[in-house]
């Protein structure tokens, strides 16, 4: 077997064992981050819990569209070569879904860090009112924003009698590498991340600082306050999981444009593409597995969900045995249908 060969291989193999995998738990994770954050029991309304939310939300639409389908293509089952509606909406969706969700947690970075600042100034711009319409200003902005996707990105003829769903602008492509991916995706989340996240571990260390004294140390924080540090926790675990494979993927795109106009023959050309393919599916790494980041968090949390899910599924089977019951025929009623039809 060639070389090309092999790392084709090695690729399609990739996608099986990971690819995959990510899918099916991101699918599930991100519909039980919904489930979680619409809980009241386990997190009360505030601009945190929102951001959760539309992340979550943004992320679930991630995992069900473009990378289904960039599962497919790692697969040699590239749909969006035929079909006008994936290949249009593929581009389309991922670029809203993904921009939505990494907004949604830099607006989460910057709540926290307001939450955490002594400056009751500061803390009062953390209202959910805000977040409200900050959520959904998002979400216009990036539909917005994406519309040219739907307009550039096309079905063309290729070599070998084949097709491929690609921009063919070279203007906007150069704005979709150098802007968009590189650093609406990479550094500019990165940045906030980085930031406010440092700042706020700064603030929850004072705060821990403040608190040294022996009578403090015996007190129980209020629940909110444990709400909200709960929640700072979570967030800080998820954007080091973040930047952790986002800045593969940064460094790849980077040099996959940098290199865009060279001629490269078929070993480089399959050596950079398992490259993205193995970077592509680190950085869909971060819309799926937010869910279990929270889980492994916080002991109360786990506890708490636990035993939501529970409570759910004996409310689900009381509900179906009163059905089965309202439906069920009695002896009575058997009597009488016999009677009549006798």
């Amino acid at each position: 077997m060639s070389s090309v060969a092999s790392l084709t291989l090695i690729s399609q193999q990739f996608t099986i064992y990971f690819g995959i995998p990510v899918f099916f738990f991101g699918l599930i994770g991100n519909c039980l981050n919904i489930l979680m954050f619409l809980s009241k029991n386990l997190f009360p309304s505030s601009p945190c819990q929102l951001y959760f939310l539309t992340a979550s939300i943004s992320s679930l639409i991630a995992i069900i569209i473009p990378l289904s389908l960039r599962i497919l293509i790692g697969l040699q089952y590239d749909l969006t070569k035929t079909n006008l509606f994936l290949c249009k909406s593929r581009q389309y969706l991922g670029h809203v879904s993904i921009l939505t969700s990494l907004t949604c947690v830099s607006l989460a970075t910057i709540d926290r860090y307001l939450i955490s600042c002594r400056e009751v100034r500061f803390r009062q711009m953390s209202k959910i009112s805000i977040a409200r319409i900050l959520c959904i200003l998002t979400i216009v902005f990036w539909s917005l924003h994406g519309l040219p996707i739907v307009i550039m990105v096309n079905i063309y003829p290729a070599a070998a009698n084949q097709t491929v769903c690609v921009n063919r602008s070279i203007i906007y492509g150069y704005y979709l590498n150098y802007f968009i991916i590189l650093i609406l995706y990479n550094i500019l989340p990165l940045a906030i991340f980085i930031l406010f996240g440092l700042l706020t571990w700064r603030n929850m260390h004072k705060i821990q600082r403040r608190r040294i004294e022996p009578q403090q140390q015996q007190q129980r924080l209020p629940t909110t306050q444990r709400q909200e540090y709960q929640l700072t926790k979570m967030l800080l675990l998820q954007i080091s999981s973040i930047s952790i494979s986002t800045i593969p993927y940064a460094i790849n795109t980077l040099y996959n444009t940098i290199t865009s106009q060279i001629q490269k023959d078929s070993l480089r050309t399959a050596q950079e593409n398992l490259s993205t393919t193995v970077t592509n599916f680190l950085f869909y790494l971060n819309f799926a597995v937010s869910f279990y980041i929270y889980l492994i968090s916080s002991k109360t949390l786990r506890k708490k969900f636990f035993r939501k899910l529970l409570s759910t599924y004996s409310g689900c089977k009381q509900v179906t045995h009163a059905i089965s019951t309202i439906t069920a025929p009695t002896p009575n009623n058997l009597d009488r249908t016999t009677t009549r039809n006798n």
